[in-house]
């Protein structure tokens, strides 16, 4: 049984519990009242007996779970288990034995009602408590327990007078309690970065002046396009969807100014995704630099070292922004025979673009003279995975999020999964016959021809490839838990994306030294899947799920439902860096934070007058 799966059986068994026990402490109550209904007896009786098993079997998961690692169960074993197995045991002992004595006292059903607010308790944990367990969280289960619990007796006991201000009161208190915590703290930020005063400011961390630079201009502006058979209402830089591709010379120095014609307040940046640049230029709004307003303009520029497949794309509002479609591709040092690919979804309809044709949803066809090389230049720029396939001829994986990939093999007819914001380069040679790319098993695009899409295993990216001898030597161990739990985003309090139980901005962020090597451990608990992004960074994945990987670089890693990724980063770029799930409706419902450079501050603040929101 997979992780996923025992958890998701964990969160089903949960709720069955709560429902099982909950029915079977009703009837218990009815039972030992008038007028006694020995049907309320066995009722209550078979229902205990149904729970019990409900129960045998939530353990038997957690087992499974603690397999996979204490952050899979932390909650269930410190809290959940305690508060359900604990007042179950006194239950089969007392409020049982009663039941089938048929005896007539309400207080006998107490033990039954204990063990139904702890199965409640238990759905409680899967939504509010995440790892790690904290105090603050352990005594607002507690006192939610113990509010109930007396209410209970009071019911059972015959009292009532006081019920209600006995609840109330365990409310007030778990409020006061969580409100301290820090939970529903309105904490600025501007705090959820800012980690020194004095030092180096990001701002000053700028690409250099170049007279010889490369220049482009981006003008973002509303536009329209046609597919599916509808208009949809678009944004665009300069006109086009995607974006225009940005072409760029190895060692040259590029230089884009970026205006802003959007409607109404809309603000935009441009975020350089998968490019290692000084951190001033990485186009993150609130961290480092405020958003263009309409009508202004701001300057990026940065040396062209690293060769390979980029995207570019707005990160204010950018759940918004890149859907829409702001962004386009940056490629460096291209060489002949090159083209790219963008996959994107506008208005729900999946389109792909070929170098610089408009986006379609229907198949592209082009023609490429036999015997020439080709490189597709391939990347993601939606915020779910695709599956790509390429048959009709023998290629190999060449780049991955433009990082060579050592000891590539030939590949045919393979499937290979690329996580959203990534990018792959897939090689070959032209064959005589016809060549397809599909995307999600679809014709995708058609070279000299039609040939059937590719249906061959998935191919497991991690292992493909030269495995490197790994260093495991770290300055700084982190561990980042992502999951689906009650928690505040932005001051607003909501079920949202966390990491380590909280969300935007009250994520701690690591604070890294330069030179360090620092191993980060990612843990998947939550049901969704979470394309990983650190900006200004590529790292070295060192295992998945306790296999050891190929040490490739990457800067999006799909962390799949139940799945643990190893990795490493080197701290080799001074910064304030944004990191992110790429499913970007996942980052604005919580799923971002930062990692710091020591002594690196940032001027910029989330929201104020420019209206600074990166997701």
């Amino acid at each position: 049984m997979t992780t996923a799966l025992a958890g998701g059986l964990d969160q089903i068994m949960v709720v069955v519990a709560a429902v099982v026990w909950g029915a079977a402490a009703g009837f218990a109550f009815a039972a030992f009242r008038p007028p006694h209904d020995p049907r309320f007896h066995l009722a209550a009786l078979a229902l205990s007996a149904g729970a019990v098993v409900v129960s045998g079997v939530r353990v038997v998961l957690t087992v499974r779970l603690m397999q996979a690692g204490w952050w899979f169960v932390a909650e269930k074993v410190l809290l959940a288990l305690p508060l359900l197995l604990v007042p179950m045991v006194y239950a089969l002992t007392t409020t049982v034995p009663a039941l089938l004595r048929r005896e007539r006292d309400p207080k006998k059903a107490y033990p039954l009602i204990l063990t139904a607010i702890g199965a409640i308790i238990g759905v409680a944990c899967d939504v509010i408590v995440s790892y790690p367990v904290t105090v603050s969280s352990a005594l607002v289960v507690m006192l939610v327990g113990g509010g109930a619990a007396a209410l209970a007796w009071r019911l059972v006991a015959g009292g009532g007078g006081d019920r209600w201000r006995i609840a109330g009161f365990a409310v007030a208190l778990t409020g006061v309690v969580w409100a301290v915590s820090g939970s529903f703290s309105g904490t600025p930020m501007h705090a959820g970065h800012d980690t020194a005063t004095g030092g180096v400011s990001v701002a000053s961390l700028r690409g250099p002046a170049d007279p010889d630079a490369r220049r482009y201009t981006l003008t973002a502006k509303a536009s329209s396009l046609t597919v599916g058979g509808r208009t949809v209402q678009t944004w665009s830089f300069n006109g086009q969807n995607p974006g225009p591709t940005l072409r760029v010379r190895q060692g040259e120095t590029l230089e884009v100014t970026l205006r802003n014609e959007l409607p109404g307040d809309q603000g935009v940046t441009i975020h350089w995704h998968g490019y290692d640049l000084p951190a001033g230029e990485d186009g993150v709004p609130g961290v480092t630099q405020d958003a263009v307003r309409p009508g202004g303009e701001h300057v990026y520029r940065f040396r062209a070292d690293d060769p390979g497949t980029y995207w570019y794309h707005s990160h204010q509002n950018s759940s918004v922004a890149v859907a829409k479609g702001l962004f386009g591709l940056l490629i460096v040092e291209p060489a002949e025979g090159d083209h790219t690919v963008a996959v994107h979804t506008y208005g729900n309809v999946p389109t792909l673009s070929f170098d610089d044709r408009p986006p379609t949803d229907r198949q592209v066809t082009a023609v490429i003279p036999p015997g020439s090389p080709v490189r597709l230049r391939i990347a993601d720029t939606d915020s779910t995975p695709v599956t790509l396939g390429l048959s009709g001829v023998d290629f190999r994986l060449r780049s991955v999020d433009a990082r060579d990939v050592a000891g590539a093999t030939t590949l045919r007819d393979r499937r290979i999964k690329l996580a959203a914001g990534g990018r792959y380069d897939l090689a070959f040679t032209m064959p005589d016959g016809p060549v397809m790319l599909s995307v999600d098993g679809h014709p995708g695009l058609a070279l000299n021809g039609q040939a059937a899409p590719a249906t061959g295993e998935p191919l497991d990216v991690t292992r493909y490839g030269t495995l490197p001898e790994l260093r495991e030597e770290f300055d700084q161990e982190i561990v980042w838990v992502l999951d689906k739990t009650f928690a505040t985003v932005d001051g607003v309090p909501r079920l949202a994306h966390t990491v380590n139980g909280k969300g935007y901005p009250n994520i701690p962020t690591p604070v890294v030294r330069e030179g360090e090597r620092v191993k980060i451990t990612i843990v998947n608990r939550s049901g969704d899947l979470h394309p990983m992004h650190p900006h200004g960074h590529h790292v070295e994945v060192l295992s998945r799920d306790g296999r050891a990987a190929n040490g490739m670089l990457v800067d999006t890693f799909d962390v799949e439902p139940g799945e643990v990724w190893v990795v490493a980063l080197t701290a080799d770029n001074p910064g304030l860096w944004m990191s992110h799930c790429h499913d970007l409706a996942h980052a604005v419902q919580g799923m971002e934070f930062h990692v710091a450079y020591e002594g690196v501050t940032t001027p910029y603040d989330i929201g104020g007058p420019a209206g600074n929101h990166p997701a």
